[in-house]
């Protein structure tokens, strides 16, 4: 079984989750975020950098500072 590598923004997103509780992102997070579901996955690999716009979008949605996601 492969070890999937944690880029910093999904350490962020397991941050502010309750413990033991796994992200699964629904329609409407994609939605609410403005990222649709395969950007968001190279996103959240660090195959991509995400943009300004994104990060804004992913710091409110989980209320964490932008600062954190750069």
């Amino acid at each position: 079984m492969r070890n999937a590598q944690m880029t910093p923004i999904s350490d962020l997103i397991q941050e502010v989750l309750p413990a033991n509780m796994q992200f699964k992102p629904t329609k409407e997070f994609y939605q609410s975020v403005g990222i649709n579901k395969h950007r968001f996955s190279k996103i959240l690999k660090g195959e991509i950098q995400p943009q300004r716009d994104e990060l804004a979008s992913l710091s409110n949605h989980f209320n964490i500072s932008p600062n954190k996601l750069i």
